[in-house]
């Protein structure tokens, strides 16, 4: 007997396997990828894993928050204090394996797009596929998203849509997009009688609840509920802008040799991170008017593409509603990395019907990705 269930657990193992073999492959891929990128930068390979963002995380793990620190979302720092920095390491490759995993389902089983394997590719070797090997927000935060939009797609399990939703928006402000975007797809479906009122409640009162934590926490200690967006006007150095303004800054810093800010002359670096935004914001309106069309062809609301609109159109007007001090940094604040971050776009490529389209997205992200790991693993701020 148990021998027959042996074989029986062994067959099983052997089926998820062949299901998942994309996934692993590409995923194993990355991971050796990512590791001879840092292996090969001077810095050494443990100090990679503490630069940049990471500093700011354990920080406030060992000694709680401070005001410039507020920026921070606290998901990353309670992990790192409670499965320390290794366990938040593993989490983050999980999660990202994981969300290979829900995104190959979405497009293969819920689209039924057969070329789901080169967008696959493209998570894989783009910059979110880098900073989920490191202590960074990234891999968590899109596990969740993806996972959240899988269960507003199920119209079932709304109590843990709820959860996962808010504890979107505890690990990264962004997830507030998603938020919004989820409850009004939701208000059309019920309007549509496709969903009941309690669906709704069920659904935000623990996402409303846990997305308050945060700031009724810096209410109570620093008096102040949004210190979290002073914090990035005061001490990280954010100037007021807008969609429209920062779009025209970007073009202006690429194609002139000074920006009218204290006449601050321009590197090299920031002319391309200027021009890899710039690209990246282009397309995703291309993507957006894609998702868009077959609405206005057939005259029917999708709610899943509602949901991938209004989340996307919710990113790019708040991630462009300030710019940074261009004399520490590019002055745009569409840092590419926080594209590649946006799980709809990678949905919305299912409407680019050529396959040659897709592969060449493929060859242009890998060296992105890779020329940013380099830089990020000496230390150089270039994302």
């Amino acid at each position: 007997m148990k021998e027959v269930n042996t074989l029986k657990s062994n067959n099983k193992s052997c089926e998820i396997i062949s299901k998942y073999k994309e996934v692993i492959l590409l995923f194993l891929i990355s991971r050796i990828l990512w590791i001879a990128v840092m292996v090969i930068a001077p810095t050494p390979f443990t100090e990679v894993f503490g630069l940049f963002d990471t500093e700011s995380y354990r920080y406030i793990a060992a000694n709680g928050y401070i005001d410039e620190l507020t920026v921070f979302f606290p998901v990353i720092p309670l992990l790192i204090r409670f499965i320390s920095d290794i366990g938040v390491i593993i989490v983050n490759n999980v999660a990202f394996f994981f969300s290979l995993v829900l995104i190959r389902h979405l497009l293969k089983d819920h689209y039924h797009m057969e070329e789901y394997n080169t967008v696959l590719g493209i998570i894989a070797v783009s910059p979110q596929s880098f900073f989920s090997t490191l202590e960074y927000t990234e891999s968590i935060f899109f596990l969740l998203t993806v996972a959240s939009f899988c269960l507003f797609l199920e119209r079932k399990h709304f109590l843990l849509l709820g959860l996962i939703l808010g504890l979107s928006v505890a690990t990264r402000n962004s997830g507030s997009m998603l938020f919004l975007a989820i409850f009004v797809a939701m208000c059309i479906l019920w309007a549509k009688k496709e969903i009941r009122l309690c669906n709704i409640l069920m659904t935000y009162i623990p996402a409303t609840v846990i997305s308050l934590i945060y700031p009724i926490y810096l209410q109570v200690k620093f008096g102040n509920w949004k210190l979290f967006m002073d914090a990035q006007m005061e001490y990280w150095l954010r100037i007021s802008s807008n969609i429209f303004k920062t779009v025209f800054i970007g073009f202006q810093v690429l194609f002139t040799d000074t920006y009218k800010y204290d006449g601050f002359d321009f590197t090299i670096l920031n002319k391309t991170n200027e021009a890899l935004s710039l690209a990246l914001f282009i397309c995703t309106c291309i993507l957006l008017f894609l998702e868009i069309r077959p609405m206005i062809r057939s005259r029917k609301i999708s709610s899943d593409s509602v949901v991938l609109v209004l989340y996307t159109v919710f990113f790019l007007i708040t991630i462009n509603m300030t710019i940074r001090d261009p004399h520490i940094d590019c002055p745009t604040d569409s840092f590419y990395r926080y594209y590649a971050g946006l799980f709809p776009l990678y949905l919305m490529l299912r409407r680019v019907k050529k396959k040659t389209a897709l592969q060449l997205i493929l060859l242009c992200t890998l060296p992105v990705s890779i020329i940013t790991s380099y830089f990020f693993s000496k230390g150089i701020f270039f994302f």
